[in-house]
């Protein structure tokens, strides 16, 4: 058993990506802040484990038509130690990413370089990532044998067509539909987040079933600010003639009254593959224990996430009846 933490890095780009949205006037990319909940991992091999083994974790998102990320790289520790971050850091990396062509040969490679104040890796010279575009990440160590390896395919790039209302009466008979583009499957069927962002996130603008939860003091008002649908295929859609997709947002997803940036975002394989086996080991399935598979990190040489997102972003108000 080993203990790493997997949203550390997550959390500070979606903070900073949510922050820059705001300044914006109506839509903009925004990775889903949503993914965030399910990536805390406690437990790196819950089967064939009988003493504890240290690994690599890196971590690093993807965004289609924004810069390289950053990368997180350290190792695990014992899961009955205290995890302090910090001190898991690993700072002599010497890591890079690589976009390849469709034969899985090199084109141009991006160095990273270790940056002590924010304890995490950052790339050398500036690239835009490429929707649809194959990535690999590479990282060795001068003291360790280790050779880490994971490649995502970014997905195509998310778009909402259809004509969003500027507000929606609360619970009336007028839902709010999302009409995306019609994305190209870039890495098996296409997986999606749709996710409710309030503006406005008050007390006194929540909505009846939140506000009945908030006064029992079963939730914090952090706590719902950002709702999420969790993943979704293409089979929980309405596909249209012309190939678009329209999606119904859920009443349940509203939270507050006000204005709500409304995300939709598509993942790719590595990102859906390590959410959907993690909830299985949160209790997301009727699995006796013995029978709980290991989480899918989709990395060789270690464990961690190397994944990537597309978004877009719309913005509405919820209104009282």
């Amino acid at each position: 058993m080993c203990r790493t933490d997997l949203n550390h890095t997550f959390y500070s780009v979606v903070t900073s990506m949510n922050s820059t949205h705001r300044q914006l006037n109506f839509r903009s990319t925004l990775l889903l802040p949503l993914l965030l909940l399910f990536l805390t991992v406690s437990a790196c091999d819950l089967t064939n484990q009988d003493e504890y083994q240290e690994y690599i974790v890196v971590e690093s998102y993807l965004v289609a038509g924004r810069v390289l990320p950053e990368l997180s790289v350290s190792v695990t520790q014992p899961v009955t130690e205290f995890y302090d971050p910090v001190q898991s850091v690993v700072t002599n990396a010497i890591a890079e990413v690589t976009l390849l062509d469709e034969s899985r040969n090199p084109i141009e490679s991006f160095r990273y370089r270790y940056d002590p104040d924010g304890n995490h890796y950052l790339p050398e010279i500036d690239h835009i990532v490429q929707a649809r575009g194959l990535y690999q990440l590479t990282v060795r160590f001068p003291d360790r044998s280790e050779i880490v390896q994971a490649i995502t395919r970014v997905p195509d790039q998310v778009r909402v067509v259809g004509e969003v209302p500027d507000f929606v009466i609360y619970q009336s008979q007028n839902q709010l539909e999302i009409t995306i583009n019609e994305p190209s499957q870039t890495d098996g069927q296409n997986v999606f987040v749709f996710s409710g962002i309030a503006l406005e996130p008050f007390e006194e603008n929540l909505t009846p079933f939140y506000k009945a939860n908030f006064e029992d003091e079963n939730i914090e008002l952090e706590d719902v600010i950002i709702n999420s649908s969790g993943l979704l295929n293409e089979g929980n859609f309405v596909v249209n003639p012309d190939g678009t997709i329209t999606l119904r947002f859920p009443w349940l997803g509203v939270a507050f009254y006000g204005d709500t940036d409304v995300v939709t975002t598509a993942v790719d394989r590595n990102v859906a593959d390590l959410v959907r086996s993690q909830q299985v080991q949160l209790g997301g399935s009727t699995l006796s224990p013995g029978e709980i598979p290991n989480l899918i990190y989709n990395v060789e040489g270690g464990i961690g996430v190397f994944g990537s997102v597309t978004s877009d972003t719309v913005r509405t108000r919820f209104e009282r009846r």
